[in-house]
């Protein structure tokens, strides 16, 4: 009886212990939703973003990066000389009026991206990207939009759609 003593007492501290590590964790990688839907109405703000106009308008151009992965090939014609391409088209460029980083907004110097829903996008400026031969095109529509945002720290923004 004299040994269960301690032992209970190392188990219920032990116990405290792993507990308040694991509530530390999840306070410190809980991230306040008010604080993020104020810093993107922020940074798409209609007084500081026009999405009319092209990331640092009277510069350079923007540098769009573009990856096709693709997923089939379909309805090949020769007659037609034509075919359906099914594939993922991701691009990334930089808009510096979306950088976060070094703006005090109450962000933890931990976030380095936001990952937010596909209706965002429509707050922003996008490239024109089209294909110059094609016959026909469309996004994939499914039960929802199939579609992905993020945006870094630094004003990059990565899509992917379908």
């Amino acid at each position: 009886m004299a040994m269960s003593r301690p032992f209970t007492f190392v188990v219920l501290i032990a116990a405290h212990i792993c507990l308040h590590i694991v509530l530390c964790q999840y306070e410190e990688s809980h991230v306040n939703t008010a604080l993020l839907s104020s810093v993107l109405d922020r940074l798409t703000n209609k007084t500081t973003y026009d999405k009319r106009l092209r990331p640092r308008y009277g510069e350079k151009p923007v540098d769009v990066g573009i990856t096709i992965h693709v997923s089939s090939i379909s309805a090949v014609s020769e007659v037609d000389m034509d075919f359906t391409l099914d594939f993922y088209m991701r691009q990334t460029w930089q808009d510096p009026r979306l950088a976060f980083g070094t703006l005090d907004l109450g962000l933890s110097k931990e976030i380095d991206s936001l990952t937010v829903g596909v209706d965002y996008l429509e707050k922003l400026w996008k490239p024109d990207t089209f294909f110059p031969n094609e016959k026909k095109s469309f996004f994939h529509l499914a039960t929802t939009h199939n579609s992905f945002l993020r945006i870094d720290s630094d004003g990059t923004v990565y899509t992917s759609q379908r």
